[in-house]
């Protein structure tokens, strides 16, 4: 009875180790569908399909030669362009008669805003808008004397300027057609310097002035702005978009795809710009690196790491 007993205690072992063996085969099997080492036998990957990978949206592009831009940034916010700003007058003083618009109303060139009678001649006349635009001043009521005075302010905001403020420190490197990405907090916008003056209200800042297409209406005067200015353009060897680099086990890696593996590789890196970054080593002219959703391959191969601690 002892011995029979002994036998299926032996057994029970037997089976148990069994099946823990092959729960663990199984897992490693798993495991090796989506990762594995690289020939060194010392570094993860991930393993994706060409059309996993479209589905989860990751990017790659071949390392090249690229051209970083030097930028120097400025701040300012949006006036009315002064080409398209007009303060309308009386030709000939007199009493205002009808007054036909409004602060807010858009009119058109040649509309009329208001008449007066002449006190000279005692004909009535009107006053009419220069350009299409937004009446955006009235001073005129019916029965008042125009006495020279502004009567009526209309600009048109199709087209209107930044004004940058540039301090000395920036001057010698900001300078008239000089390319630049103006932006606020839902717009952007290439544009370039038209040209660059003393400030006449501080004299410890120049002002720069950039023309701005508005035709769309996202850029209202009086909005805060920052512009980019591009002061230098640098030739580098090889440049990734920002958008690869990854922070891996301490190290900036980017991950190069081969076939259907994707290689966390470690580089160095130089100078950078608003969009590329320099590469001085560790990839190689041609090498195709993930630069779009490159942290989904970063998070499983953390998780990957995570399953393995346990």
């Amino acid at each position: 009875m002892k011995l029979l007993s002994h036998s299926i205690k032996q057994l029970s072992q037997i089976l148990l180790c069994s099946v823990v063996a092959t729960i663990l085969a199984l897992n490693l099997a798993n495991a090796g569908e989506e990762h594995g080492h690289d020939d060194k036998g010392n570094e993860e990957v991930v393993t994706m399909s060409d059309a996993m990978a479209l589905a989860n949206g990751i990017v790659t592009q071949g390392v090249q030669e690229g051209v970083l831009n030097q930028t120097t940034r400025l701040y300012g916010k949006i006036t009315p362009d002064p080409a398209a700003l007009s303060h309308i007058r009386a030709r000939f003083d007199g009493v205002i008669g009808n007054v036909s618009v409004n602060i807010g109303d858009s009119v058109e060139k040649g509309d009329a805003l208001a008449s007066v009678e002449s006190n000279e001649s005692l004909k009535r006349y009107a006053i009419t808008a220069p350009f299409n635009g937004l009446v955006i001043a009235r001073h005129a009521n019916a029965g008042e004397l125009s006495n020279g005075q502004v009567l009526f302010s209309i600009a048109n905001y199709q087209r209107v300027w930044a004004q940058l403020a540039l301090f000395p420190s920036q001057i010698t490197a900001v300078r008239a057609k000089q390319t630049a990405i103006l932006s606020h907090s839902t717009a952007k916008q290439d544009t370039r310097i038209n040209h660059i003056t003393a400030s006449a209200e501080d004299m410890a800042h120049s002002v720069v002035y950039v023309s701005v297409d508005n035709s769309d209406g996202k850029w209202p005067v009086g909005t805060l702005v920052s512009a980019d200015v591009t002061t230098a353009k640098v030739d580098v060897s090889l440049a990734v978009p920002l958008s690869a680099l990854q922070e891996y086990e301490g190290e900036t890696v980017v991950f190069v795809k081969k076939g259907d593996t994707f290689y966390p590789t470690p580089i160095k890196t130089g100078e950078a710009d608003n969009t590329n970054i320099e590469v001085l080593s560790g990839l190689s002219s041609g090498d195709l690196v993930v630069t779009q959703n490159s942290f989904l391959l970063k998070a499983d191969l953390e998780k990957s790491e995570a399953g393995h601690d346990h």
